[in-house]
């Protein structure tokens, strides 16, 4: 840690430490004029980043935490002197607490939720801990729909479980076998059906290990980034994943077998997702503090090869899946967990 100034005024001294927080460089600020009292980090409780209004004095030592940032921080301070005014110092002022409470989140995620670097080989249940709002409301949807629609196949008599199927499936499968057209539904402004064929599955088991994966995965990321981003997460995923197994067609690239279809169901798509925002996003903050196993990629690997080789090679030597369901919905989540990063660089 390098001391880069001292300045005069608590206000000007605030909207400096702000700018650099917004910019990426930490900072430590202390009262200048009694180097033994108290200091004070970015982020006291209920002030702007760095000063407290328990000091007398009116001057600030503003130190670098990280010194390979000092020349950077230097420049900003020569162009903040040359016009502490500007506008953009008292900008800085709100978005450097948003930052600030961004980073007391994941602290708290990082403390309650998540295996810590420091715990060596111990690696807590990703299991633990309530489920959070969202992550269990869809929990409970896909268990409810699965059951009223008698796992996607409901007799003649259940007609409310035929009215499901109808509805949320990604195109009515009557109008599709008139049409042979996948957007039949959706060019009659059932916008819904991008989303809704997530609520449905085709059998216990199928049912259960999505349960599975969408507890574990989604309450990692629900804690991480909050409830508002985790749904606007979870509707880009569901669509990167849905409009490509449902808008696909047969024999893609000209391969035989390799084919989209929209008579799909299931929430894996938007799991698997999941999985890709946070391999993407953990790899590009190792300070978070937690990661996916080497298994686990692993086994989404196999999952993907499985899949498409039972497609092209025929279903007695694989997995009757969604395949470009559960590779739309991965790549989609790669790239939000990447757009997620490089907008904070």
């Amino acid at each position: 840690m390098r001391s880069l100034t001292t300045i005069d005024g608590k206000p000007d001294a605030e909207a400096f430490v702000a700018y650099l927080l917004t910019v990426g460089i930490s900072t430590h600020v202390e009262p200048a004029s009694d180097p033994s009292s108290k200091s004070f980090t970015e982020n006291p409780p209920g002030n702007p980043p760095g000063i407290s209004d328990t000091q007398p004095t009116d001057a600030w030592e503003v130190w670098i935490k990280n010194e390979d940032r000092l020349p950077q921080a230097k420049e900003e301070l020569q162009t903040f002197l040359a016009n502490p005014k500007d506008p953009k110092y008292a900008a800085a002022l709100k978005q450097a607490n948003l930052i600030l409470r961004e980073q007391r989140q994941e602290a708290k995620l990082r403390q309650r939720n998540i295996q810590s670097p420091n715990l060596g080989n111990q690696r807590p249940s990703m299991f633990s801990g309530k489920l959070p709002p969202l992550t269990l409301t869809l929990l409970i949807l896909c268990c409810v729909f699965s059951l009223l629609t008698a796992f996607s196949t409901p007799a003649n008599e259940n007609r409310l479980g035929l009215s499901i199927v109808k509805q949320l499936k990604f195109v009515d499968m009557d109008l599709f076998a008139k049409t042979n057209d996948p957007t039949a539904s959706l060019q009659r402004g059932e916008l819904w059906r991008i989303f809704t064929p997530a609520f449905l599955h085709g059998s216990p088991l199928h049912l259960l290990m999505n349960m599975l994966a969408l507890a574990s995965l989604g309450r990692l990321v629900e804690r991480l980034v909050g409830i508002r981003r985790y749904a606007v997460l979870l509707l880009l995923i569901a669509a990167g994943s849905h409009l490509t197994q449902g808008l696909l067609g047969e024999n893609v690239l000209g391969i035989q077998g390799l084919s989209g279809s929209p008579n799909f169901v299931g929430i894996s798509g938007v799991v698997m997702g999941l999985f890709g925002y946070i391999a993407v996003k953990s790899r590009m903050r190792p300070d978070l503090g937690f990661g996916l196993s080497g298994q686990s990629y692993f086994m989404v690997g196999i999952l993907l090869v499985m899949g498409f080789a039972g497609d092209i090679f025929g279903k007695e030597g694989g997995l009757q899946m969604a395949n470009f369901a559960h590779l739309g919905g991965l790549v989609a989540g790669a790239i939000l967990g990447f757009l997620s990063e490089a907008g904070r660089s």
